[in-house]
């Protein structure tokens, strides 16, 4: 006579192959890509340099479910802001501002500071012609100024912040040909480093932004242009950049990606390095740092640069 099962038999037989089979999957079939992201508006350039470091580092991740490693770039903080919002970015590479927005829009949380382009700090410079009569930012009254892009913390959010707190009032303008009333400070954006000082130099603005990196690149801003030119304001210093990890890393993963990357020396690392964005090294994040990057979220108020 044939053996009967018991239902109940049959039922923790069901649930133990279940687990026996669960288990079985190879972990490739879980694992995902680990997603670094930036605002970009030279994508195949910034893919570049941040590609190397997301390898690197995903494969030192691989125990918390990352088996490669994905950039992924963006051309504005506000649509990156609304992929961290999703899921879709592990981890985010940015300058201050954008760095505060995604933190304070996201509980996104900052994990060290980046000495990008060998810079553990940055100020923003405001400068003029030689031969300008406009010897302080005062002087901008009816004036225009070149800013480099909307998501720029040197060469926008910081020189405009600071114009502002001076009492001027900014608009922006159709073209670089147009002009502000008397009582206003015109803004246009030249795009980039090169063409902010171009635009100084051949009279099109009247001032222009940039911070004291580029304006010390002669592949920026030329030697032979730079002495054509003058500053008439100076910024604090601001950390250059910071690493970020959104809510879609656990906080284990993320306290690993915190450790790895501190880990980091020259010149044991230097090839890496120097590919990330030519970074110096990386330094933990300090209550100050912290400070700042709310303090300028609420000093932006909503406005979104």
């Amino acid at each position: 006579m044939p053996r009967q099962y018991s239902r109940t038999s049959v039922s923790l037989f069901s649930y133990f192959m279940l687990i026996l089979g669960v288990a079985a999957i190879p972990v490739s079939l879980c694992a995902q890509p680990l997603v670094i992201a930036q605002v970009s508006e030279r994508p195949k350039k910034d893919y570049a340099h941040l590609r190397p470091m997301a390898s690197y580092v995903a494969e030192r991740l691989a125990a918390f479910g990352f088996d490669s490693a994905e950039v992924k770039l963006y051309r504005s903080a506000d649509d990156l802001i609304r992929a961290v919002k999703t899921g879709e970015v592990h981890w985010i590479t940015e300058t201050p501002y954008t760095a505060a927005r995604v933190i304070q829009e996201t509980g996104a949380r900052a994990l060290a500071k980046k000495w990008k382009n060998g810079q553990r700090e940055y100020q923003t410079l405001i400068y003029t012609r030689q031969e300008s009569d406009v010897r302080n930012i005062e002087d901008l009254v009816g004036q225009s100024i070149a800013f480099e892009h909307p998501y720029s913390f040197s060469s926008y959010y910081l020189p405009k912040h600071i114009l502002e707190r001076s009492g001027l009032t900014l608009v922006p303008l159709e073209g670089s040909s147009s002009m502000p009333s008397r009582h206003q400070v015109g803004y246009v954006f030249s795009r980039n480093e090169k063409n902010n000082a171009l635009w100084v130099d051949k009279g099109i603005v009247t001032a222009g932004a940039l911070n004291d990196g580029d304006w010390n690149n002669p592949e920026r801003v030329p030697p032979n242009l730079r002495k054509r030119l003058k500053i008439i304001y100076r910024s604090e210093f601001y950390p250059r950049a910071f690493e970020v990890a959104t809510n879609a890393l656990s906080p284990e993963a993320a306290t690993a990606l915190q450790s790895l990357l501190l880990s980091l020396h020259r010149p044991e690392h230097e090839a890496l390095l120097d590919r990330y964005e030519k970074t110096e090294a990386f330094a933990a994040v300090q209550p100050e740092d912290l400070a700042l990057l709310t303090e300028m979220v609420i000093n932006a108020g909503n406005e979104a640069p």
